[in-house]
């Protein structure tokens, strides 16, 4: 149920050739933006059905099924911990229901953009909105490194376990003690590449000056105008949808 890799490819940038790709980062970042503030307009269950349902296109264009399904499958034991708890606390099927579909949208939609939008496009980004350049660079660091880190921890394991290693024998405090030799080398690969990112970054004179030119230059196009029109009616009949009385909501609750 739970699948610690597969949390890890939420974070993990895969852009292909797609018509979402291509959109301008600044287009992705306000659909993005949209879609994650569209569940938290209202709680009633019939504004999360149409939270996901107007994801589908994002969904196609960018073509982010696996993504989308590999996200919600490591994400499973959260979502039923979700249900159980909000249940126990409110009594309430159909709130439980309403926040779990809240918790799947927001799990889409970030699906979606880390799927069609590199670091680099999202370190421009920040950099064209005015974020420090120090705290840009960190952010974009760590997103490219968390899959990195990710990617040495299963070859550690694999080399442990090649070596006749068990990780999995023993009680509960043993599996623990049996993750230090995962650690300690997991630690030292993450000093050693910090290292060598500094001398790359001393080397290259890095924050030597404030004015730094982009070797990319993101213009708008007719795809990017369409989806932030589809943004805007998305996001007003969203608004419609959550003034609307109890008795015309799908299972309405009291919460």
């Amino acid at each position: 149920m739970l699948d610690p890799m597969g949390m890890v490819e939420i974070f993990r940038t895969q852009v292909g050739e797609t018509s979402y790709s291509k959109l301008n980062p600044l287009t992705k970042l306000i659909l993005f933006a949209s879609f994650i503030a569209l569940p938290l307009i209202s709680a009633s269950l019939l504004m999360q059905i149409f939270s996901l349902m107007a994801q589908t296109p994002l969904i196609i264009l960018s073509r982010s099924e696996r993504r989308v399904k590999r996200s919600l499958k490591a994400s499973l034991l959260f979502i039923v911990v979700l249900v159980v708890l909000n249940y126990l606390t409110t009594h309430s099927l159909e709130f439980s229901l309403a926040m779990v579909l809240r918790l799947v949208s927001m799990i889409i939609a970030s699906a979606i953009f880390m799927t069609g939008t590199s670091p680099a496009e999202i370190g421009d980004l920040l950099t064209k909105l005015k974020v420090p350049l120090q705290i840009t660079f960190s952010f974009v660091i760590a997103l490219r490194f968390i899959p990195v880190l990710a990617d040495d921890v299963v070859m550690i394991i694999t080399s442990q376990v090649s070596r006749g290693y068990e990780l999995e024998r023993g009680s509960f405090l043993e599996k623990v003690r049996r993750l230090i030799p995962i650690l300690i080398p997991m630690i030292i690969i993450a000093i050693r590449r910090g290292h060598q990112l500094a001398e790359a970054l001393e080397t290259k004179a890095f924050g030597a000056t404030e004015k730094r030119s982009n070797y990319v230059v993101y213009d708008y196009g007719r795809g990017d105008w369409i989806l932030l029109v589809y943004a805007i009616i998305v996001i007003t009949v969203g608004l419609m949808v959550g003034t609307l009385t109890p008795q015309f909501q799908l299972l309405p609750f009291q919460y």
